[in-house]
């Protein structure tokens, strides 16, 4: 937390951090762990906080669109914060203490350069409700007040794209007017101003707007019917601001457009229209016709990247199992190996990088930034490709040997001939069977993803000493869509006997004690920790259910106003609106069957959370507690459906850390002397 948290902690620790923290510290009692421990010493046992507690981060390094400045994220006073300084090296640091971001992806980017490359404009959710605002500061008057762009109570706000190269303008979407909606508006930060660009009506229902290369107002995808599951049209802007059909996408289909240059005639997009997996296609505006430019044939493509301005991708991305740029750009791609061998010959970088990937460029696109990734950590270098200087912008880690554990990717057929994969992540210096932790990811339309180990919290619940499972059950996105909808109908079914047959997998391979398993998960998640320990297809010990699913008729009728995947959650879970299908899906609730539940429970929820309301796992403690099981509720006034803020995270990590040591004998480091910082 910088100086001041690290000055605050030293007073907290120097009384009596050795007695607590030597007191509370909970040797391991699982066999695997008491074996490997008097066989040779395990890796060190790092505080909780390390994992947690944003104690030294600095990510996220961005360029200035003029190429002179460097902005990112970093911890600033006792909290996360934005800094500043010129590229690519001198100068001072300019830090801004932001206060807790908004979680990334909720509203665009969490912070974005304006085209000036003098100002800044970044986003909050002050309580967690998704309720984002935008605001605008001036890297030239630091101590100025940030300008509060949308300064609107209960509206959700949300960064589109840069304005006119040079100006300080840029536009967001906003449902001040109409909850449901979101108009397009323009910012200007030099006269602070803003002005609204295009309306969603109500025969308009517009669900997405895009900027072209112009930097003007290019397309819009607009919902074609009221209900969900309406055909969506992809419309192009004329220059008299008329509109003409571009394509017609059906409910289950998607086409998402990431550039359009409407001077000279071209899309480019992802789409799965006529296709099981998405693919990277040019568009032609005058024919209308597609070139497929990259695909995949196991796996969607994740996403493609572009210099600024105009132009085809340069590369795309995929993840079979490990992450793979795949360079159309052969000469740039060329440029990226050699400064990534002249990182690797300083010592920059640990080992060969799994994946080297820009991740921030500026106009003319002279520098950039390359994100260099390992198995043990990410590392930010700054790449001049003018003079082909090389800077490292990430501060080297202290070694650490021996204290991470890789993620390797598994796959295996599930008892009615589905492949399903996931990742696996193995203790360091123990062998044989261990106690393990399941991951459930949340969604279900999402996936787990290979993350390099480093200070996450994977890693903390490696280093305690378990092997932690993930696994991608059908349902998940990014397999491609029969694999998706194989999920439909199933979310207490096959979705939930694939998870079962994950750790069935990984106790026939060798890596799990069936004794001593766990299962952990947030969302559609946390509904999964719920259907395991109600299904019982393993001996669980214990669950940690955070923010999850216990009454789906309530969830799908309390979903915030601006979604527009009603259809999904119809084919999935059955539709609320019909009395018989609303009375199943109450049936197949966790609520309805919480009598099944016996092992322990640790509860996890925000209270202003708008995705599940708190009042789902309210239900599950008090139901528990009445039948005398074993339940604890860990909530938080000022969260939402994500823990984010450190103070936050340290205690929810704590409380898991010691749930975790009780139930499958790992390590505890126990008391945390950051847990009486204050607030």
């Amino acid at each position: 937390m910088a100086a001041a948290l690290h000055r605050l902690a030293t007073l907290a620790a120097g009384a009596f951090a050795a007695l607590v923290l030597g007191a509370c510290t909970t040797a391991p009692t699982h066999p695997a762990l008491v074996a490997a421990q008097q066989a040779g010493p395990l890796p060190p046992l790092v505080p909780v906080r390390r994992f947690v507690a944003n104690i030294d981060v600095v990510e996220g390094h961005a360029l200035s669109p003029d190429a002179r400045k460097l902005l990112w994220a970093q911890a600033v006073g006792t909290d996360i914060g934005l800094a500043v300084r010129d590229a690519p090296q001198g100068g001072s640091v300019t830090t801004f203490a932001t206060g807790t971001l908004a979680a990334s992806g909720v509203s665009g980017p969490t912070y974005s350069w304006l085209p000036d490359s003098r100002r800044i404009a970044y986003i909050r959710d002050a309580s967690g409700n998704e309720n984002t605002q935008l605001f605008v500061l001036d890297t030239q008057v630091p101590d100025a007040p940030a300008w509060a762009v949308t300064p609107w109570l209960g509206v959700r706000s949300a960064y589109v794209a840069r304005g006119v190269p040079g100006s300080a303008r840029f536009f967001f979407t906003s449902n001040r007017r109409e909850r449901s909606s979101m108009d397009l508006f323009e910012a200007d930060a030099a006269t602070r101003t803003v002005r609204e660009v295009a309306r969603s009506g109500d025969d308009d229902r517009v669900v997405d707007w895009f900027i072209g290369t112009d930097r003007q107002l290019a397309g819009r995808s607009r919902q074609l019917g009221s209900a969900d599951g309406s055909d969506v049209a992809i419309e192009l802007r004329n220059a008299d601001g008329s509109w003409r059909l571009l394509r017609t996408v059906k409910a289950f289909d998607f086409f998402w457009p990431q550039r359009i240059d409407l001077a000279g005639g071209r899309l480019w997009a992802l789409t799965n229209i006529g296709r099981d997996k998405s693919v990277l296609v040019a568009v032609d505006l005058a024919s209308g016709s597609e070139q497929v430019l990259g695909e995949d044939p196991s796996v969607d493509l994740d996403g493609a990247y572009y210099l600024p301005g105009t132009g085809e991708p340069i590369a795309y991305a995929a993840t079979p199992g490990l992450p793979e740029l795949r360079w159309r750009d052969t000469a740039l791609a060329a440029e990226v190996a050699q400064a990534t061998q002249a990182a690797r010959q300083r010592g920059w970088l640990d080992a060969e990088p799994v994946l080297v990937r820009p991740s921030s460029i500026a106009e003319g696109a002279r520098r950039m930034v390359l994100r260099a990734v390992t198995q043990d950590e990410a590392v930010e270098l700054l790449l001049d490709r003018d003079t082909q200087a090389l800077t490292r912008l990430t501060p080297p880690r202290k070694p650490e040997a021996g204290l991470f554990a890789p993620t390797a990717p598994y796959a295996f057929r599930t008892s009615d001939g589905l492949t399903v994969h996931g990742y696996v992540v193995r203790p360091p210096g123990v062998q044989g069977p261990v106690p393990m932790v399941v991951s459930i990811h949340g969604g279900p339309w999402a996936r787990d993803t290979w993350q390099a180990a480093g200070f996450n919290t994977t890693q903390m619940l490696a280093n305690r000493g378990y092997a932690v499972l993930k696994v991608n059950y059908r349902g998940s996105s990014g397999y491609g869509r029969a694999f998706m909808m194989a999920g439909a109908g199933e979310t207490s079914g096959r979705m939930q006997r694939d998870i079962a047959e994950a750790v069935q997998w990984a106790i026939d391979q060798g890596i799990a004690d069936p004794q001593r398993i766990a299962v952990m998960g947030a969302s559609f998640g946390g509904f999964s920790v719920l259907a395991q320990l109600i299904q019982k297809p393993h001996d669980y010990r214990c669950g940690i259910d955070v923010v999850g699913v216990a009454n789906w008729p309530r969830v799908i009728e309390n979903w915030p106003p601006f979604w527009r995947n009603r259809h999904y959650f119809a084919r999935f879970f059955g539709n609320v609106e019909n009395p018989d299908e609303r009375a199943a899906m109450l049936a197949a609730s966790p609520i309805a069957q919480i009598d099944r539940i016996t092992a322990p429970l640790l509860v996890v929820h925000g209270a202003n959370d708008v995705r599940v309301l708190r009042q789902d796992s309210d239900d599950v403690v008090a139901a528990l507690q009445r039948l005398g099981r074993p339940v604890r509720l860990l909530s938080f006034a000022d969260e939402g459906h994500q823990v984010r803020r450190w103070r936050n995270r340290l205690a929810f990590w704590r409380e898991v850390e010691d749930t975790l040591a009780d139930c499958l004998g790992g390590r505890s480091n126990g008391f945390d002397f950051y847990q009486l910082m204050p607030r």
